[in-house]
């Protein structure tokens, strides 16, 4: 008898177990080992050990201290506090490689997302930035001495994603062509050979927008976005000039970066 068939008393087998833990998650959403391993009668080693199997054959995707349903992860809009368990570490890794990429005394522009506001989170050791950004997180997150002025851009706020959405401009400029940035900061959630995109139609607008009007484009992605189309193109590829990733780029998209002379980091563990 198994290690796992032994500790559930024989009465079930691996296999039969985590289809149940499949559908337990879905019905859920997300949970803990603890939860899970409380639901099953079993130990947290053994719930670890089946969300590994489960999240290799493609059934969940696991966090840390538990799993998300696939439900979930492929809702284009889902939950803020979601989005940021997932691909965690490599997130910070991207944002402290990226924020030393951005120089002191700089305007930045930061669109919405998770992935840049891991850059906002390590810009500690800088002083007298400028950040414009739709996204409503930043002012909470970013270390507030190293800002001299921060600034909101309106529009509807999407709730579940934390951002404005509208026109990348402030109405008592009169005239929005004379907002500048230094860098623009764009996180995305696709990136293809046909340039990057996302879910949202008004804010791949607003995205474009702030590219337009950057000196320096800065995109930031984890290396599950690399051959991820979404609904909304942003910009080709050549928009950006400097890549961020946590993980070197497919060969294909590799090549495109380079005959462009797009900068390409790679931010993965030392």
């Amino acid at each position: 008898m198994s290690e796992e068939t032994a500790e559930s008393g024989g009465a079930e087998l691996p296999a039969v177990r985590r289809g149940r833990i499949v559908d337990f998650i879905e019905s859920m959403r997300q949970a803990s080992v603890h939860e899970i391993a409380e639901e099953f009668d079993v130990s947290p080693d053994t719930v670890r050990r089946d969300l590994i199997e489960l999240h290799k054959d493609g059934l969940l995707s696991r966090t840390r201290g538990g799993a998300i349903a696939n439900s979930v992860i492929t809702s284009p809009d889902r939950e803020l506090r979601i989005r940021q368990q997932l691909q965690e570490s490599e997130k910070k890794r991207i944002g402290s490689f990226a924020a030393g990429l951005i120089p002191n005394g700089g305007v930045v522009a930061f669109n919405g997302g998770t992935t840049t506001l891991a850059v906002a989170r390590n810009l500690s050791d800088h002083r007298d930035l400028t950040i414009a950004t739709n996204n409503l997180s930043i002012p909470f997150e970013v270390p507030t001495h190293a800002v001299r002025n921060l600034y909101i851009f309106g529009g509807d706020v999407r709730f579940s994603s934390q951002v404005t959405v509208g026109q990348a401009s402030f109405p008592d400029l009169g005239d929005p062509g004379t907002v500048h940035f230094d860098t623009a900061v764009i996180g995305v959630g696709g990136i293809t050979s046909e340039g990057f995109s996302v879910s949202n139609l008004g804010e791949a607008g607003m995205m474009r927008h702030l590219i337009k009007r950057s000196t320096r484009v800065i995109v930031v992605a984890d290396s599950t976005k690399f051959n991820r189309p979404q609904f909304a193109l942003v910009a080709p590829l050549s928009a950006a000039d400097d890549l961020v990733s946590d993980a070197a780029p497919p060969e294909a998209l590799r090549t495109m970066f380079d005959e462009l002379g797009i900068v390409v980091h790679n931010a993965s563990p030392a």
